[in-house]
């Protein structure tokens, strides 16, 4: 199977939305090594298929390398993201790439609405992966002045999921 670029830059962000260190990846013609932790920036290493197809060469390959060796596990957050939380509100962020879940069940009321008071210990979502309810808490005693994310919806590690603000 040969890689195209869109699939191996697919597969460094779904690596990168992982709570995995390193990842190996082995093909008949494809090697990606990426580490994330121990270095600023994310190493990543493809090599190319040997041969003599002269696949090492390609242009495609050549983009591919490019482009993981630029991927870095940045310590903030998009500028984006980070703008739209105003000053002095509390972000609560998905420690996961997983499904967010406003409720326990879907027959059941939500765990917190906007509006309401929370403290710290309170449940204000679940982020669910491969059948796994990671249950995420409030942190901080205030209240919810928005939900962001959609129930049911994917969200990836490190989203803003609600805005609490502090009391």
């Amino acid at each position: 199977m040969e890689w195209t670029e869109r699939q191996i830059l697919e597969t460094l962000r779904l690596i990168e939305d992982s709570d995995f260190d390193e990842v190996k990846l082995e093909t008949e013609n494809f090697k990606l090594h990426v580490r994330k932790t121990g270095a600023p920036a994310a190493l990543a290493e493809i090599q190319a298929p040997t041969g003599a197809s002269g696949a090492r060469a390609s242009p495609e390959h050549a983009a591919a390398r490019k482009t993981a060796a630029v991927v870095q596990r940045s310590a903030g957050r998009a500028g984006g993201e980070e703008a739209a939380i105003p000053e002095g509100v509390v972000a609560i962020r998905a420690p996961m790439i997983g499904t967010f879940y406003r409720a326990p069940a879907p027959q059941l009321a939500p765990f917190v609405e906007v509006g309401d008071s929370v403290k710290p210990e309170d449940t204000v979502c679940l982020v669910e992966v491969m059948k796994l309810f990671n249950t995420i808490r409030a942190g901080v005693a205030g209240k919810v002045v928005k939900i962001l994310a959609q129930n049911a919806a994917t969200v990836k590690r490190d989203q803003v999921l609600m805005l609490i603000e502090p009391s």
